[in-house]
């Protein structure tokens, strides 16, 4: 069969139904991790007591201790940039002059928050984490001269800090760059959106631009937080933040020749040999779904170029998200069995063991997004933008299928049984919801 070409079998109605009760669920899931200072985490092992601080965006509100869920209570940059981009549009969409108020104090506590974690100096770490950390626990944690060095440039690599506005010092995947990108991205939404162009935001929006440019197209770990390479996901987001931020940046000569990198550096992503966009480069040598990764999708959504290479209307992404969800759909049990005939619930990679390698949301849900960004396109003919929105609704229904009552979205699910696995309630689910229906709505529009 030919994939994503299949409609949603139940009535439209029922689908769009489905659509609107789950995006005020997954709305109301978003802000529950905002400025969550009603929660408090205590990782008794490490001696620590966290009470988030307002700004802070909490990857989940789950409290795990990897037994078997992952603890994912932190500020993670890429997580919570994502995020408040979505913040940034629920402020644009707001009914209200009190709902876009909240929205907007929202976003302008995490300006001031992100900019409280840049002014951060690893020398006025407490030593004493170390001593309260249990003896079985210490290999866990970061080497403390790494830590110290912690400060200006080295801050804006980290992936994720505790939610009070502290280091992490437990040891992960370092250094990332795509997260100040991300950061910057929003903002850039929040100012499109109407939102004040304060001091603070024009301070953090001149970081984050300044040091992607210094770092466009630099060999680091990947969206997936496993392994340092080239990743196509890390320079998209990248060029996307230099190209929509043009109009903000301190230099405007290097940040030109950063695009004019980048440019280069995606290109070469792309495998004639294979006819798809390789995540990351140098590529092993294998077949093509070896080096297929949903994450092309999640880097063409976010860096939103408007047209052109590595736009959604680029040949070559329009084949490289083909060639991804057939892999999965041959892939993982549960497209062969309960979703039959119906959109494939997409994982990351074929390969992928990470709590079982299943479905995730934020991957699935960005192929939907696709599909509807794609039915906005200028130019695009009426009976393709209906098909393109049917194609998108297939994956919207997969997604229906796979989500529980109550409207909770956990990162992934068992690719064979479609039980929710891995972190419970994760914001990112929520907020990739949030901007499919959004790009849906402006789709049915068109």
């Amino acid at each position: 069969m030919e994939l994503g070409t299949v409609a949603f079998e139940a009535s439209a109605g029922e689908l769009e139904s489905w659509i609107a009760a789950q995006k005020q669920r997954s709305i109301a899931a978003l802000e529950f991790a905002i400025s969550a200072t009603h929660l408090i985490r205590r990782r008794d092992e490490f001696g620590q007591t966290i009470v988030p601080s307002p700004g802070s965006v909490l990857a989940s509100v789950s409290i795990g201790n990897w037994q078997p869920e992952p603890d994912y209570f932190y500020h993670w940059l890429r997580d919570s940039a994502i995020i408040m981009r979505t913040v940034a549009e629920l402020m644009q969409d707001a009914e209200s002059a009190a709902e876009r108020l909240r929205w907007q104090t929202h976003f302008e506590n995490f300006v001031s928050f992100s900019l409280t974690l840049i002014r951060l100096n690893g020398a006025d770490l407490d030593p004493s984490y170390r001593q309260n950390t249990r003896p079985e626990f210490r290999k866990f944690l970061r080497r403390e001269r790494d830590l110290r060095a912690m400060s200006g440039e080295r801050l804006l690599g980290e992936p994720r800090f505790n939610p009070d506005g502290t280091l992490d010092v437990m040891r992960w995947s370092r250094p990332q760059y795509d997260g100040p990108a991300l950061r910057a991205l929003a903002c850039l939404s929040f100012l499109a959106a109407g939102g004040a162009q304060s001091d603070a935001l024009s301070q953090l929006l001149g970081i984050d631009l300044d040091f992607t440019s210094r770092h466009a197209g630099r060999r680091c770990i990947g969206p997936w937080e496993e392994k340092a390479a080239h990743h196509y996901y890390v320079a998209l987001t990248q060029l996307g933040a230099l190209f929509h931020g043009r109009p903000w940046t301190h230099d405007a000569v290097q940040s030109k020749k950063a695009e004019m990198t980048l440019r280069t550096v995606l290109d070469r992503h792309w495998s004639e040999k294979h006819q798809i966009l390789v995540a990351a480069l140098p590529a092993a040598e294998g077949a093509t779904d070896d080096l297929l990764d949903a994450s092309a999708l999640l880097a063409v959504l976010d860096a939103g170029l408007p047209n052109g290479p590595h736009s959604v209307e680029d040949r070559r992404v329009q084949k490289t998200q083909t060639a991804i969800e057939d892999l999965f759909f041959r892939a993982l049990p549960i497209n062969r069995t309960r979703f039959a005939g119906r959109a494939p619930a997409l994982g990351r990679y074929r390969d992928d063991k990470y709590f079982g390698g299943g479905a995730w949301y934020p991957t699935t849900l960005a192929a939907a997004a696709i599909y509807y960004r794609r039915a906005c396109f200028p130019g695009q003919a009426g009976q393709d933008c209906v098909d393109l929105i049917k194609r998108g609704d297939g994956f919207m229904a997969t997604v229906r299928d796979l989500t529980p009552a109550d409207g909770a979205l956990s990162e992934q699910v068992d690719q064979n049984t479609g039980q929710q696995t891995s972190a419970r309630h994760l914001t990112w689910s929520h907020a990739a919801f949030i901007g499919a229906c959004r790009l849906r709505g402006r789709a049915l529009a068109a």
